[in-house]
């Protein structure tokens, strides 16, 4: 069983931010915003990527606040509302079971009470316009769908043309139609199936550095393990983490909070969703239902956007 301790914040120690092409970046200082430079294919460095001890990286990040308040800050600039948030990722993160029910007011808090404030900054904002029926946790996303890999997210062949124009991908249009402050971006079930290790590396780089670029603040997320997929899932979840590192970005470690569970958060008649709770309330945080994935991802990803707010939103924790 959880005890309330494996979900607390855990320190990470500080990493020096690291270009792509392996040469490092120009220091970030607060309210400097200095764009990532653009990936190049090539550059993957796999022997340098296995060394990664995924264990060593918390499950809530410590968020890296230089960096993070200068995207937030050119996110204000550029109009981005820091009140929304967009999901980016495939079926784990578009099913309604992510979030969606505390945008309904399904949820149970249980030992975890903090969190209700965590909710009042996102819940009945809009998050496709100002009149939009849905706030950040009911949104579908744009740029989240069943399928969806690192590369597929990047190509406007798969963009919604009821909201995207011709020539914009998922993320283009989500980020366009949305104006989120924050991105939720987990890739990696699908990839591991479909593309190789450098493509990976290289797409989901691309994704992350738009996402910065364009004054949204990207939190990656590990991804669970896929039963007979165990080496591919450490090594894609190995550049997950590096691409954190190497962007000094906030990164949820998803794949270690599931790895005690029953068949690791992954339902083992369709692996590419995660277990639910016999509760049928998968935004239900009281022990028992902590046995399930999408609930122990709800919980530790309103968790990190607690540690996100309490840095670029300070003050809706002050009593």
């Amino acid at each position: 069983m959880f005890g309330l301790a494996l979900f607390g914040l855990v320190g990470l120690a500080a990493l020096s931010p690291v270009r792509a092409d392996g040469l490092q970046q120009p220091q970030q200082t607060p309210g400097s915003f200095v764009p990532l430079p653009e990936p190049q294919a090539g550059k993957f460095d796999q022997a340098a990527v296995v060394k990664i001890d995924l264990k060593s990286y918390p499950i809530v990040p410590q968020i890296p606040a230089d960096h993070v308040l200068a995207i937030y800050q050119e996110g204000l600039r550029r109009g981005n509302n820091p009140r929304v948030f967009s999901k980016v990722g495939d079926c784990m993160t578009a099913t309604p079971d992510f979030l969606e029910p505390i945008g309904k007011g399904d949820y149970e808090l249980g030992a975890y009470t903090s969190l209700k404030k965590v909710i009042d900054v996102f819940a009945g904002v809009p998050a496709r316009g100002k009149d939009a029926e849905y706030d950040s946790f009911t949104n579908p996303g744009l740029a989240a769908t069943s399928g969806f890999n690192a590369a597929g997210v990047l190509d406007a062949m798969w963009a919604d043309p009821k909201w995207c124009s011709a020539d914009e991908s998922p993320l283009t249009c989500e980020y366009r139609v949305s104006r989120p402050g924050i991105a939720l971006i987990m890739f990696g079930t699908n990839d591991i199936k479909s593309i190789k290790p450098d493509e990976f590396d290289y797409y989901l780089r691309r994704v992350v550095v738009q996402t910065a670029n364009a004054g949204i603040i990207p939190v990656l997320s590990t991804f669970p393990m896929q039963p007979g997929l165990t080496d591919k899932s450490i090594l894609y979840n190995q550049i997950t983490a590096k691409i954190a590192s190497d962007y000094d970005l906030p990164l949820i470690n998803l794949w270690l909070a599931l790895e005690p569970l029953p068949h690791q958060g992954v339902d083992p008649e369709n692996t590419t969703h995660m277990t639910k709770a016999a509760s049928g309330h998968s935004a239900s945080f009281v022990e028992a239902d902590l046995q399930a994935g999408y609930n122990v991802r709800n919980l530790v990803t309103l968790q990190t956007l607690e540690a996100l707010l309490k840095v670029i939103q300070p003050d809706a924790f002050r009593d």
